[in-house]
């Protein structure tokens, strides 16, 4: 009967001891869950203040209807804000940016008319064409209509163009096809970059071919002293071989009467061999003139070498004997431009992918600054 009492007592300690372990479990998992809900709501309401102040710091372009077109990555050198457009109506897609002012879209090329007034064929350069666009709205070299951004992509050119009823301008694409009007047809082109009122729309005159001055620093041949085409251009030696022998010939006769009229001097022209000439990559030496161009260059330098300060006659003698081998040396490239295409829009193709937006365009204004927290309650089914 001992025995039997021993037992019972063993079994009622052990069940309060289970009932104890349970409450506390409960307690605590009551404990970390209420913690937990706070922290949270706490996240919840950090994250909605950093949501807010970022949209009152971000910059959004909106059309005249409220339609937020995106946000502005940077600004153009007139402030004029800039966004991302992505054009997915091909097998791969593209960015291009599009600059917004008050009142027309704007992008860096231009499009280019068959037709006065920019009407008619849209067409477009290639990207990259430092060789016919190196003059920009303002007319300065080296500040030429060329987008890097487009030509980094490795894809087709993009330009605002003139849209349906002028302002505020259409959205272009390169395509495969060359354009179907010469270049020196065209009449008319679509800066849309052009500070102006009203259409920037402008009359153009541009030659098939675009010729460029070529690099004769190398034009003397020195064995001791290696000369090479500057990057970007490249050797002109195959058209200059096949006038090496005129060249030489009119070379060699040339130095001879220069030398005979520099024999009361003392100093005489060292007999030279012909170097190289480097044109722009992608175009050409211009054979018009190259004999005498080439022989005036490399007998030019050669004579300035020369002390004639003390004689002038000799000095005019030498000029005369020039004078009929002065002639323009130049590297020409034809003028390359491709039928332009509308960009569709995504949700329309039959619309252009900025005919939908409206003039005026404006930015959203900074919220007001505030350091109170507002808290948001949850919804049905959010946290505990």
């Amino acid at each position: 009967m001992m025995l039997h009492r021993s037992t019972c007592r063993a079994k009622k300690i052990s069940g309060q001891g289970g009932f104890v372990i349970t409450l506390e479990l409960i307690i605590i998992i009551s404990i970390l869950g209420f913690g937990t809900l706070v922290g949270i709501v706490m996240i919840r309401d950090a994250l909605v203040k950093h949501y807010v102040a970022k949209q009152s710091s971000e910059t959004l372009v909106a059309d005249a209807n409220g339609q937020i077109l995106g946000e502005a990555i940077d600004f153009d050198e007139h402030d004029a804000p800039r966004i991302f457009y992505v054009d997915r109506s091909q097998d791969a897609a593209y960015r291009t940016l599009i600059g917004v002012r008050d009142d027309r879209f704007t992008s860096r090329e231009a499009i280019y008319y068959s037709g006065s007034a920019c009407t008619g064929v849209p067409c477009i350069k290639t990207i990259s064409d430092e060789l016919t666009s190196s003059r920009g709205t303002d007319y300065l070299p080296g500040t030429g209509n060329v987008s890097y951004f487009n030509a980094l992509q490795g894809g087709p050119n993009y330009a605002v163009g003139r849209g349906g009823g002028g302002l505020p301008g259409n959205l272009f694409r390169e395509s495969s096809l060359l354009c179907p009007v010469p270049a020196s047809q065209l009449q008319s082109r679509w800066m849309s970059q052009k500070v102006t009122s009203g259409e920037p729309c402008e009359s153009v005159q541009l030659e098939d071919e675009v010729k460029t001055p070529p690099f004769t620093g190398c034009l003397i041949d020195a064995p001791l002293v290696p000369c090479d085409c500057p990057v970007s251009t490249e050797e002109q030696g195959d058209i200059l071989s096949l006038y090496a022998g005129p060249i030489e010939a009119l070379l060699d006769s040339t130095v001879i009467t220069l030398n005979t009229a520099l024999l009361i001097t003392g100093q005489q022209i060292p007999a030279v061999n012909v170097g190289k000439i480097c044109c722009p990559i992608g175009s050409d030496l211009d054979e018009d003139e190259l004999v005498n161009g080439v022989v005036y260059i490399v007998l030019e330098e050669l004579v300035s070498q020369l002390d004639l300060s003390a004689f002038p006659t000799v000095q005019q003698t030498i000029n005369a004997i020039l004078a009929p081998l002065a002639g323009d040396i130049s590297c020409s490239s034809p003028v390359i431009l491709k039928a332009a295409d509308s960009v569709p829009d995504p949700n329309d193709p039959t619309q252009n992918a900025l005919g939908v937006f409206s003039a005026p365009f404006w930015v959203n204004l900074p919220g007001a600054s505030s350091d109170v927290w507002y808290s948001v309650p949850p919804t049905d089914g959010e946290g505990w």
